[in-house]
């Protein structure tokens, strides 16, 4: 990568990591908001389920705002937008106060995807794309990792609000940073671009990518989302410490961070992306099948290769995207996957949420693992399909 490249990539994935850490404060304050709002814990689900919502439907526009107004511009509005809504948080007292602040909080964060991705996807040239965005991603899992000590050591002696207000400090120090170094427009890959012409962001292929994305949203959201509160139920060395669950999951969050890189890795293999996604989640579905029947230390061992499989998915598909898509309509293509993927998959916070009240939690693990199921089955598909088009084409 040239060093112009390299320091897009910085800035991006710093701006990555923070977005990320924000949506995953949520699963580690759960119980205390609870405690602090007085709701039922099916309850503080559609909490979540609400700023979720927001995180992924306020993908699409966010995706053709992208392609309109420019990703860099777009980016900008999106973390000065979420250390406004940190602040928001800091000063809501009341449950109608918080659910505009996660909402907010969901609704600004939501701008990040199709505007970062498509800012390296067309910036960045194809032979270092499958390596950046592994690079990338481990930068989010760095921010996922680092949301629930954060959220739990501020939770714990301060209150929730605190927890973003971090965030929102961190924020304002990005917010600079990117406005010296981020690039006013892409120089998209000739090659790639000449390749990509004819195709259309609601392409039969691109139709079942989205399909793929909406199914692992559901699968991420049930995971992140459940396992911080699982951990407290299934790990006597947690049990009610909120500040011990923070370190706890920030351990294994961390040691995931290759996840990403091993994705970046597999993604540069452009001919076997699908056949790698399909491995992804062979070996995805065996593991959370064994979250239901695991506690204690089994069950944190069993966490590590989940989260490092889950994250490593994301630059595989992404990868997928930028190779089945046309560079002028990439921020609208990400923008329609982020929303299936995050808005379809934040319905996993609120039935979770009933499932874990109505059967326990280790219930939600089940529905988990049968969404794998199906993933696989889709992903079998799109093989298929990659194979029927190039036998076409011979």
């Amino acid at each position: 990568m040239t060093s112009r490249e390299k320091s897009l990539l910085a800035v991006v994935s710093i701006c990555h990591a923070l977005i990320h850490a924000y949506m995953l404060v949520f699963p580690t304050i759960y119980n205390s908001l609870k405690q602090t709002l007085d709701f039922r814990f099916s309850a503080v689900g559609f909490v979540g389920m609400a700023s979720y919502l927001a995180f992924g439907f306020g993908a699409l526009p966010s995706g053709f705002l992208a392609d309109r107004l420019g990703a860099r511009l777009v980016l900008i509005m999106c973390i000065g937008g979420t250390s406004a809504a940190s602040l928001v948080a800091l000063l809501s007292s009341t449950p109608l106060g918080a659910i505009v602040a996660l909402v907010l909080v969901g609704l600004f964060a939501s701008m990040y995807h199709p505007a970062g991705l498509s800012l390296l996807s067309t910036s960045i040239a194809h032979r270092d794309l499958g390596k950046a965005l592994g690079i990338h991603g481990m930068a989010g899992t760095l921010g996922v990792a680092a949301a629930p000590v954060i959220a739990g050591s501020m939770t714990a002696r301060f209150g929730w609000g605190y927890a973003y207000l971090t965030l929102g400090i961190a924020g304002i120090v990005v917010l600079g940073w990117l406005v010296r170094l981020a690039p006013h427009s892409a120089i998209a890959d000739p090659e790639v671009e000449s390749s990509e012409q004819s195709r259309s962001s609601l392409s039969k292929e691109l139709l079942l990518i989205y399909a793929i994305g909406a199914v692992y949203g559901l699968v991420y959201r049930s995971i992140m989302t459940f396992f911080p509160p699982y951990l407290a139920e299934r790990v006597s060395y947690i049990g009610s410490d909120v500040g011990r669950l923070g370190l706890v999951s920030s351990g294994i969050l961390v040691i995931s961070i290759i996840g990403p890189l091993v994705g970046g890795y597999l993604a540069s293999r452009r001919s076997l992306i699908e056949k790698n996604l399909l491995v992804v989640f062979i070996l995805l579905a065996g593991l959370i099948l064994g979250f239901y029947f695991s506690q204690e230390g089994v069950l944190i061992a069993l966490a590590i290769p989940t989260v490092l499989l889950i994250f490593g998915f994301q630059p595989l598909q992404n990868t997928l995207i930028a190779k089945s898509s046309h560079a002028g309509r990439r921020g609208a293509v990400y923008g329609i996957n982020y929303t299936v993927g995050f808005g379809i998959g934040a319905s996993a916070s609120g039935i979770g949420g009933v499932l874990g009240e109505a059967f326990g939690l280790r219930s939600i693990f089940l529905m988990a693992f049968g969404l794998c199921l199906i993933e696989i089955l889709l992903i079998g598909f799109a093989i298929r399909q990659r194979r029927y088009s190039r036998e076409r084409l011979h």
